[in-house]
């Protein structure tokens, strides 16, 4: 039985900033300290998973009427 491929997308670093509202610079500071989001590094080409970028940002949120 055949099952159908989900397709993936992967984002470069200047896509996955631009998601974030991140600076560039930013992301690879991220990197460089292993905070930030996760990715995936394929020799020197450094990519992002738009759904977890998703899950990522999901995962920060602050709700106002939470915090006491």
């Amino acid at each position: 039985m055949n099952t159908p491929e989900i397709e993936v997308e992967y984002l470069n670093d200047i896509q996955a900033a631009r998601m974030l509202g991140l600076a560039v610079q930013t992301l690879r500071n991220y990197r460089c300290r292993r905070t930030g989001p996760p990715y995936v590094k394929v020799g020197r080409s450094v990519r992002y998973c738009r759904s977890t970028l998703s899950s990522y940002m999901k995962n920060h949120m602050i709700d106002p009427e939470e915090v006491n």
